[in-house]
């Protein structure tokens, strides 16, 4: 990894060695932002071009902002620091995927995170009990993407408002009711792992990134999963593959526990902002285990069924995922809403399972654990979107030719 000489502005690259110990810095992207090839560029002044080149880098915003917080972080005591902007070489598609996949580790493994909020004016002791919520409200850095794995990796943080002033005590609950997340784990990093998936989830579920993959991939670090960078699958093949990287290491079932405004889809939610919703949910004593996958014939499951006579004559019925939920002060066991396909039997692992799709994807249902006592467990395939279309191409085409 490339890091600052915080007294020189200078890059050096540390490479199979472990870096010393460094500052890193969360901010939000503006104007004027200095590259890696800029600052490399300014350690060469052999030529007047080159010279010229140099000046025109220092009189940047995002030079002064790099500049300040070397001084800022200097005056903590540390020789070096990192800067998105600069420390990455991004022409190379090697280095970007490699630092993608580490950023999360690189934020943790730093000894201080300065958080500088660029829109967020100085805050004083005479701004009201209130204050230091009503400023922070409003941030932009709150609502970007790669902010979130920033806030949550690092033990050690401080926050600057836009003229480099530390605020004080109180941000970190003010933090807290402006995005949603637990104060346990802002002030614990180690806690992260004791929240479910679709809490985590909902974390992100307002914010956005300039990138629509970035949306999936500033969430690895969450999740402890590393995948290839493919800028240009789109946002929804992007957070698909980050769900099924999720479930090769974990069997918590609030990975499932979404809502939509769709009529039909899969078990794999399409956005971070499908979590949006999410209440308060418990996972639940493993007693039944059983491995579910993603296929090449769709997500294989065992779930309990409930077979109502009423759905029965509509081909839907009710599943019930491994999680509770809270409803009005009670903890009841949380139902999605499935349809049968037809003529859609298939093998997996040498038995017969029946096909379904997932449909009413804004609503779900939940039900006592007494009244689900009895209920049989069995093992299905759901279909995502493009498994369901080749079955209903694959039947009609069959029709076609035979009927």
């Amino acid at each position: 990894m490339w890091l600052l000489e915080t007294s020189t502005i200078r890059l050096t690259e540390f490479l199979g060695t472990d870096p010393p110990s460094y500052a890193i810095l969360s901010h939000v992207w503006g104007n004027e932002e200095v590259s890696y090839q800029e600052l490399q560029l300014m350690t060469d002044v052999t030529y007047q071009k080159i010279q010229l080149m140099t000046d025109a880098v220092r009189r940047k915003a995002g030079y002064k902002k790099i500049e300040k917080f070397c001084e800022v972080v200097k005056n903590y005591g540390f020789g070096y620091a990192w800067v998105d902007t600069c420390c990455i070489d991004k022409r190379s598609s090697a280095e970007l995927n490699e630092a993608i996949n580490s950023m999360y580790r690189w934020y943790r493994n730093a000894s201080m995170c300065i958080i500088h909020l660029a829109d967020v004016p100085r805050i004083t002791s005479n701004s009201g009990p209130n204050s230091t919520l009503e400023a922070l409200t409003t941030s932009r850095w709150f609502r970007r993407g790669w902010t979130l794995q920033e806030l949550l990796a690092c033990s050690q943080r401080q926050v600057f408002t836009s003229d480099w002033s530390a605020l004080g005590a109180g941000w970190v609950d003010a933090i807290s009711i402006i995005t949603n997340i637990s104060p346990i784990v802002l002030k614990d990093r180690d806690k992260l792992n004791s929240f479910c998936i679709a809490e985590r989830m909902s974390w992100a579920a307002h914010r956005q990134t300039t990138r629509p993959e970035d949306a999936a991939y500033s969430l690895m670090g969450l999740f402890n999963v590393t995948m290839p960078i493919l800028y240009g699958e789109g946002a929804q093949s992007a957070f698909r593959r980050l769900q099924v990287e999720i479930m090769k290491t974990s069997f918590d079932q609030t990975i499932f526990a979404w809502r939509g405004n769709y009529q039909t889809s899969g078990l794999l939610a399409k956005s971070p902002s499908d979590f949006a919703t999410t209440p308060k949910l418990g996972l639940q004593k493993p007693n039944m285990l059983a491995p579910f996958v993603m296929t090449n014939v769709g997500l294989s499951i065992t779930l309990s069924l409930l077979k109502s006579t009423k759905d029965h004559e509509h081909g839907t019925l009710q599943a019930a995922l491994q999680c509770d939920i809270m409803i009005n002060q009670a903890w009841e066991i949380l139902l999605i809403r499935l349809k049968k396909i037809e003529n859609a039997r298939c093998i997996v692992n040498g038995k017969y399972c029946q096909g379904y799709i997932r449909v009413d994807c804004d609503n779900w249902d939940t039900i006592s654990k007494r009244d689900l006592d009895g209920c049989v467990h069995e093992q299905i395939l759901v279909f995502e979107k493009e498994h369901f279309e080749l079955i209903e191409k694959s039947a009609k085409e069959d029709r076609d030719r035979w009927h």
